[in-house]
């Protein structure tokens, strides 16, 4: 049983032209424990709110000048934390429910029962906490959000080329519909995750949640139930009802990652699922639409891989509805410096580590390494770099290559004059530390031949 000093004690502001009403009630009310202000008039109230902390009015409906519903309104106006409890007269029920209407948290006919009163008193300052507590969860879950555009919206895309910018404006574009399909093509290690959560995040959908498969890890004895979920008893060891992707991502954003490596026969049963957007669990007798926008992504080549019978040509252009390419980093070589910077200041916060950038020469080594691995290898190479940097900044010694890589029977994997050319003078540049006369000497050109290749290829 709550004792005197369990209950809240609250700055109440007590309004009425009847003095009688103002003694009996705003004694009860101290003598109850709360701190009250009282007032014979509206004008005087509002004076009184600019000048005290107020969780409560209370306050008569018919006064002269100021009456009861000016309070109201300009309380809702002005100190919209603070509720109003407005006492009528016997009868009035017209007035009661516009006070409701414009308003008022309860209402009470004269004459006052003061244990109803403060019963009313008590549910204002439950209502208050739980709202407070809301307004809590509220400013939580838009932190939340924050950080996520953030981490995941589109300015988490890093790079200002010319390439970067025509993904990024490709985002933006689908951003005005949540319910086309999207493709991202690119290779391994360019990002493709991160623009399909910046299509989720920059969409209507964002509050919605973003599932992300890897369809190479699934396999085909699971696929129904993995993406459509079982009900109770639907086979052995189904102890308990479980909800499929698609159940998952209702709402929000079903991201299919490495959808070119799926087998025919769940390509098949994925198409059916996208096409009538409806699925059955396991089990289950009933049909359940699901509101979900897929996004696909894949390194593979499906055209080649539809005319090799390795994919399905319908589900190739039920998912290239709207397909967004995104470019390997030797494509992007502008945005490489921009992207180690910004690895590295994530891997320094992170490691709590007092390098603050590179050297020339390591920018250099950055900039000429061709990167078969793209924004990933990058990445795991500015984390290296940050664990072995002893200075304050990544020297070439902290960096280190990965091997070239080769197709089968030691050629190179692109057999491109230009793209042959541009690697052998990034390497020439990273053998001689970015100094262009040794990596002239080393090529068996002359340092103004080297700058002229470096121009042309944009190194």
């Amino acid at each position: 049983m709550p004792t005197s000093d369990d209950r809240v004690r609250m700055n109440i502001l007590l309004i009425d032209d009847d003095p009688d009403i103002l003694v009996s009630i705003g004694d009860y009310l101290r003598d109850t424990g709360h701190r009250v202000f009282a007032v014979a008039g509206g004008a005087e109230g509002l004076e009184t709110l600019r000048r005290e902390a107020v969780d409560i009015v209370v306050t008569d409906l018919m006064m002269p000048g100021m009456d009861g519903f000016g309070v109201l309104r300009e309380v809702r106006r002005a100190w919209p934390g603070v509720e109003v409890i407005m006492v009528t007269a016997y009868g009035d029920v017209e007035g009661a429910v516009r006070a409701m209407r414009e308003g008022a948290f309860d209402f009470f006919a004269k004459p006052v029962r003061l244990r109803e009163l403060n019963a009313s008193l008590e549910r204002t300052v439950r209502f208050h906490a739980l709202r407070r507590e809301k307004d809590r969860y509220r400013e939580r879950l838009d932190r939340l959000d924050a950080e996520d555009r953030r981490r995941y919206g589109l300015s988490a895309i890093v790079g200002e080329g010319a390439a970067i910018r025509a993904v990024k404006g490709l985002i933006e574009q689908v951003y005005q519909t949540d319910a086309t399909t999207v493709l991202v093509c690119g290779e391994t290690g360019t990002g493709k995750e991160l623009v399909a959560r910046a299509v989720h995040h920059g969409s209507g959908r964002a509050g919605g949640a973003f599932v992300a498969v890897d369809c190479s890890a699934v396999p085909e004895s699971l696929f129904e139930s993995e993406f459509y979920g079982h009900v109770k008893g639907a086979f052995t060891g189904a102890q308990e009802a479980h909800r499929g992707y698609f159940e998952q991502a209702s709402g929000g954003t079903l991201f299919l990652d490495e959808v070119g490596d799926m087998r025919p026969e769940m390509q098949a049963r994925l198409l059916r699922t996208l096409e009538e957007r409806r699925i059955r669990r396991v089990g289950g007798a009933e049909e359940t639409p699901v509101d979900v926008r897929v996004v696909a992504a894949t390194n593979k080549d499906l055209p080649g891989a539809i005319s090799e019978g390795r994919f399905r040509e319908d589900l190739y252009y039920r998912l290239n509805a709207f397909t967004i390419r995104v470019p390997p980093l030797r494509e992007r070589t502008e945005d490489i410096l921009p992207l180690a910077r910004h690895f590295l200041d994530r891997y320094r916060r992170e490691m709590r580590r007092g390098v603050d950038g590179f050297t020339p020469e390591a920018e250099a080594l950055l900039v000429a390494h061709p990167f078969p691995g793209n924004v990933r290898e990058l990445r795991n190479m500015v984390e290296r770099a940050v664990i072995l940097c002893r200075g304050e900044r990544v020297t070439p010694d902290d960096l280190r290559f990965e091997p070239p890589r080769s197709v089968p029977g030691g050629a190179t994997e692109d057999l491109n004059l230009e793209e042959a050319e541009r690697r052998l003078i990034r390497e020439a540049l990273r053998q001689s530390g970015g100094n262009q006369v040794q990596a002239a000497r080393l090529l068996g050109i002359s340092r103004d031949a080297l700058r002229r290749r470096m121009e042309n290829y944009q190194l």
